[in-house]
């Protein structure tokens, strides 16, 4: 027996495969980091191939070394009598061999994943997986300082600081005087507007930039006296060098750079922890685990997601109930009031007129993870086994999903079970949405559906389903997309003019007298079910007149084939400096 109290056997076996379970995740961290190292010359060399397939590539890195850990334990285990005691012991090994990185939240993460996948944990095992919360403190400004950045001094002005963060900057620029200058009237004008005068200490900024795409962008955070101001420089790469796209200085448009509809940045971030901390210093409103997300360890950002849950279901008020907005075939969707998530189960029995199966629902959520969403398609995070207090949930709620999807909504005694859910960011439905809000408000948002349907398009996506209820408007007033059962690849669609009827009775039809293949979309059939009539629709299609026009889809998937990387920026037009 050793002093812990663990039989020896069990000791010296939970050693090595502690040990077993850093290396691994040693080796898939030092891959992660490395994608964001090759980013930077990808952006360079703008090699935007390079980008996208880097960019799957990591996404896939997570599964592929917790399956080697899996299979590398198994052979160090040996037989045991006592499976769990094993891997208790062996989390308390391995907590010791973590202890005090500098990713240590990382690490913990790692080992739970591997460990729910091994033992096929349901809820929460305390005795085999990491408990330990967020490491920052209330509002993260202690462990923000101890994030890897340099301080530009600001004395001099806007316009010498400008020229200080540019030089920082590795990649050579095409005018960096034109840029600095650009950049420093950008910062004294939202000096100004905020502050009311340009007076500046200086600027904290980190020293790693977050590539996506075909964008970098260096993030950082003025400062005067007990002021501060985010900041953050959206760079593009061009035949002369690097330039300055925008200038952004506000909370809510850099949350927006940050945001669930993006993919993931690439950063290179020694203490990710630390980053977080700094990049919710500029966000306050953003949630830890959408932070770490949003820098590629979705992982981990499910693990404090989890835990955000966990905490508002702690509430003595706390209930699930039904999400806002019309009730779908195929998902049964619902949400917690105090918590800006939505939750959904794939329905056992999908309904008519809908043609496909749980599998292929859950095929195509995986295939809008691995892919770039292009800020239109809101991130869909996958949980397995989760398990609720009965009293969290309304006996109706509960009775719908049990009738709707017996096959992974189980009620075990006091505890409700989700076998399969998904979570995403909730959005204000777009149809209830206009609804709502002033005129001009509804305007701007079905203007801007219009422009998700083209900005999806451009990225060789077609929703399929273009009804109103589909789309969703975020804090910041943007259209997403968020039901992805009949997602398609643009090039795999057929788009047709209907053809001309060749007499009364082809005219009067009930059903179309022509023949109708799966992939056929007919855009002239859109304007009836899109937009409703009146001032909505005819300013939907003064601005949007050619998504009815098959020609424009026709030459959007030329334009695809062809290799055409489309740009899309998660800023506006107007805030661009060229």
């Amino acid at each position: 027996m050793s002093p812990s109290g663990v039989p020896s056997d069990i000791s010296a076996r939970a050693r090595d495969c502690a040990t077993v379970l850093r290396d691994v995740f040693d080796a898939y961290h030092d891959a992660f980091r490395s994608t964001a190292r090759r980013a930077a010359g990808h952006f360079v060399s703008r090699d935007w191939i390079a980008v996208r397939h880097e960019a799957t590539a990591r996404l896939r890195l997570y599964g592929q070394y917790a399956d080697e850990a899996i299979a590398r334990v198994a052979s160090h285990a040996g037989r045991t009598i006592d499976e769990r005691a094993l891997w208790a012991a062996t989390r308390d090994e391995y907590a010791t061999l973590v202890e005090g990185r500098a990713d240590q939240e990382i690490a913990e993460t790692f080992f739970s994943s591997v460990t729910r996948l091994y033992l096929g944990t349901t809820g929460v095992d305390p005795e085999v997986e990491f408990q330990r919360p967020w490491p920052g403190d209330t509002d993260g400004s202690v462990i923000a300082k101890q994030a890897t950045t340099r301080w530009v001094d600001g004395s001099g002005g806007a316009d010498a600081m400008a020229r200080a963060i540019l030089d920082g900057i590795v990649h050579p620029f095409a005018d960096p005087a034109g840029d600095a200058h650009r950049v420093g009237t950008a910062i004294t004008r939202a000096l100004r507007a905020e502050w009311g005068d340009e007076r500046i200490d200086g600027a904290d900024v980190l020293t790693s930039l977050f590539y996506r795409n075909k964008g970098a962008y260096l993030v950082g955070c003025m400062r005067h006296e007990r002021r501060t101001m985010p900041l953050v420089l959206a760079l593009l790469t061009g035949d002369a060098g690097v330039v300055v796209d925008a200038v952004l200085t506000s909370s809510d448009e850099i949350s927006v750079v940050f945001g669930f509809a993006w993919s993931y940045f690439h950063v290179d971030v020694p203490r990710p922890a630390a980053t977080v901390a700094f990049l919710r210093g500029i966000m306050p409103l953003k949630r830890i685990d959408e932070l770490y997300t949003s820098i590629g360890y979705n992982k981990h950002g499910k693990t404090e997601l989890y835990r955000a849950l966990a905490h508002h279901l702690a509430q003595p008020d706390a209930r699930f109930e039904d999400a806002p907005g019309a009730k779908g075939l195929v998902m049964a969707v619902f949400t917690l009031p105090s918590l800006n998530i939505v939750l959904k189960v794939i329905k056992d029995r999908i309904g008519a007129p809908k043609r496909t199966t749980r599998k292929q629902v859950s095929e195509q959520y995986r295939r809008v993870f691995l892919r770039d969403r292009v800020g239109r398609l809101a991130d869909a995070q996958l949980f397995q086994g989760l398990a609720f207090r009965r009293e969290c949930w309304t006996d109706a709620l509960l009775d719908e999903l049990l009738h709707v999807a017996p096959s992974v909504v189980e009620v075990e005694g006091n505890r409700v079970v989700l076998q399969h859910v998904y979570t995403e960011r909730r959005v204000r439905p777009l149809n209830l949405h206009i609804q709502e809000t002033e005129p001009d408000v509804a305007v701007a948002a079905i203007l801007d559906y219009g422009q998700a349907i083209k900005d999806l398009a451009a990225a060789n996506i077609f929703p399929g389903d273009l009804l109103l209820k589909n789309f969703g408007v975020s804090r910041h007033g943007r259209v997403i997309f968020y039901d992805y059962d009949e997602l398609a690849t643009l090039t795999e669609c057929r788009f047709r003019r209907l053809p001309q009827p060749r007499s009364i009775d082809d005219e009067l039809a009930a059903e179309p007298w022509f023949s109708v293949a799966d992939h056929d979309v007919f855009p002239e059939e859109f304007t009836p079910f899109m937009v409703p009539p009146g001032p909505l629709r005819d300013a939907f299609l003064d601005a949007h007149r050619e998504l009815m026009d098959a020609s424009w889809w026709c030459s959007v998937q030329e334009r695809v084939r062809a290799g055409e990387l489309v740009d899309t920026f998660p800023y506006p037009r107007e805030r661009r400096l060229r």
